[in-house]
């Protein structure tokens, strides 16, 4: 059952009187990077009531705690990570009549055991290392394979900058396509890396940068997609919180912006957008995961965005933002339940992404509208594209996995992460450019004979 107001006051004292406390020793641990002890904890949700409990909950904990993943509905479930010597949190009331299952026993201990050799060296002499597509690498390494990627195929490529970040990093675009008629045909917009930690974004924007460009004139697949359709990829939307997420703190979310509160730097990218600022799902205290920033656009990385696309709003056909965990690819709108007009057209698309990805490496992705897969965010770069460019086909893409490592996965799920990016955009934008969007099956079975002969 709900917990009654009289109960939920005694919860909001409980909770009140933690908060010092928790924030405390988040410090700490931000200071020292150290997760030793720290538990990531699934609260599984079965009925409405838990639901609602749940919620309450996140409410009153969404500054004090690091939520993994939120899938806020009956059979849905809540990924957490709880200090050791905060773990008193979980006897609020709000929780008693919950599942709680530990998910991670140990996030120190996790991070030790996946982490190679090879990746420990790389982050020991980060300076001259040369970018490799089986492991994860450095923001600087990153920049430096785009670079080479461009010199390399300099008919097909070109790299913008659009901007810089607080710490003078970089802001790097890379436009590829096929055609020399380029001004008249639609482009698409790929980010990855704008919440620090998830680094299987960048990986995996960057693996589908490198097939895109080596594919092109020997996969007919390829060829006819990039003759068509223009990409802008931003790998590395997010370069001083990914390089502080690679050096200091693993777990890092945002950007490395100073704010009010000395000591608690960054601002949640993806709650930064103009676009029902400041409302449910995102936070005005600074030193939360959530921090929306002091005003929209108030950072350089998301002000880098908008300006691009805002130039190209004529030709912009679709939008990925890709994100991590979960296995989902969701659909507008972010901020609101209510329904969209073109949800049917959303639901078309998602479909078939997800059945390519599913038929060519067997792995299972949800979808469906943001909101009733997950929770109400607000600022979300995706709505900001939909309502304020009139893009029609915005999408987020949780990539995996579905919580096993969560944000640490290891680097041997890089490749086979990378190919269900390939294969879920591609085919999203195979159906996206033709109309009408009743794809027939004759034209769906040849892209999927292309696409298995082109990951084979």
């Amino acid at each position: 059952a709900v917990v009654s107001n009289a109960e939920y006051g005694a919860v909001a004292m409980f909770l009140a009187s933690l908060k010092l406390l928790v924030l405390t020793l988040c410090w700490f641990s931000s200071v020292t990077a150290l997760y030793k002890g720290d538990k990531v904890y699934r609260v599984q949700l079965k009925t409405e009531g838990d639901v609602g409990n749940m919620r309450q909950f996140l409410q009153e904990t969404q500054d004090l705690l690091d939520y993994w993943q939120t899938e806020l509905h009956p059979g849905g479930h809540v990924d957490v990570r709880v200090p050791s010597s905060a773990t008193s949190i979980l006897l609020s009331p709000l929780l008693h009549n919950l599942q709680l299952d530990v998910k991670i026993p140990d996030v120190e201990q996790l991070l030790t055991r996946i982490e190679s050799k090879k990746s420990r060296k790389k982050r020991a002499e980060p300076t001259d290392q040369v970018y490799d597509y089986g492991t994860y690498n450095s923001a600087a390494a990153t920049h430096r394979e785009m670079y080479r990627l461009a010199n390399l195929y300099p008919n097909l490529t070109r790299l913008i900058g659009v901007g810089s970040t607080h710490h003078g990093r970089p802001l790097i675009v890379i436009e590829i396509v096929g055609t020399a008629k380029e001004k008249s045909i639609p482009m698409v917009w790929i980010d990855g890396g704008l919440h620090a930690r998830e680094w299987i974004t960048v990986a995996s924007s960057m693996y589908f940068i490198r097939e895109l460009l080596e594919g092109y004139g020997r996969d007919d697949y390829i060829t006819d997609i990039l003759d068509n359709v223009k990409f802008a990829i931003q790998p590395l939307s997010n370069p001083d919180g990914y390089a502080y997420s690679w050096n200091t703190e693993r777990l890092w979310r945002k950007n490395r912006a100073p704010t009010k509160v000395a000591w608690c730097k960054g601002v949640d990218l993806n709650r930064n957008f103009d676009v029902n600022f400041g409302g449910p799902g995102a936070s005005d205290f600074s030193c939360s995961e959530i921090y929306s920033g002091a005003s929209p656009f108030s950072e350089n990385e998301s002000q880098a965005i908008a300006r691009y696309l805002s130039a190209v709003r004529h030709k912009l056909m679709a939008y990925f933002s890709l994100h991590s965990y979960g296995q989902m690819w969701l659909t507008p709108l972010s901020y609101t339940k209510k329904k969209v007009p073109d949800r049917p057209h959303h639901l078309e698309v998602a479909e078939y992404a997800t059945q390519s990805i599913k038929q060519v490496s067997g792995n299972k992705y949800t979808y469906g509208p943001a909101t009733a897969l997950m929770y109400l965010t607000s600022g979300d770069s995706s709505d900001w594209v939909y309502t304020e460019l009139n893009c029609s086909h915005t999408y987020g893409i949780e990539l995996g996995d579905n919580g096993r490592y969560g944000f640490l996965l290891p680097e041997q799920f890089i490749a086979p992460t990378g190919e269900d990016v390939l294969t879920g955009i591609l085919s999203a934008v195979e159906v996206i450019n033709s109309q009408p969007f009743n794809f027939s099956k004759k034209l769906k079975r040849k892209y999927r004979r292309k696409r298995k002969k082109f990951l084979s």
